[in-house]
């Protein structure tokens, strides 16, 4: 069972998560780099780690302003006034790519995230929440040792 505290510190963003040096060979990824090639790949990989450094582990897809800082952030924000539309229609196909292969899926709350994401942030609670507790205590040094 997962305490409320394990919960609370899962959700404080993570300075680095795991990632196995073999993921491009996972049949998700497979498709991701089929579909679009080394830039979706590596901007599904700058939304895992906005997720990691993001309190929640998951981020708001709701307005157009939104859709259009998460292009900004991966790389798909195309330059100029009025390609905002643009850009803003090619991170919705993006996502719902991601959304589809089952990289990402939604919270129900107008936000994505990544069961990973998750995975790892209730570790890193378990850690925090562990660690909190403090080591083992101070021996007594009036005692005699066996």
């Amino acid at each position: 069972m997962i305490t409320k505290d394990v919960r609370d510190k899962a959700q404080e963003p993570m300075a680095w998560f795991q990632h196995d040096s073999n993921s491009a060979q996972d049949q998700k990824c497979q498709r991701l780099l089929f579909r679009y090639g080394n830039a979706g790949y590596g901007a599904f990989w700058r939304i895992c780690e906005i997720l990691a450094n993001t309190t929640t582990h998951s981020l708001p897809v709701e307005t157009d302003e939104d859709w259009l800082i998460l292009a900004e952030q991966i790389g798909m924000r195309k330059a100029g006034a009025f390609e905002d539309m643009s850009s803003v229609e090619d991170c919705r196909d993006f996502i719902s790519c991601l959304l589809e292969i089952g990289l990402l899926n939604r919270d129900g709350k107008g936000r994505i995230e990544s069961a990973r994401m998750q995975k790892n942030a209730l570790y890193f609670g378990m850690q925090r929440a562990n660690g909190a507790k403090g080591g083992r205590p101070k021996k007594n040094k009036s005692e005699p040792t066996e």
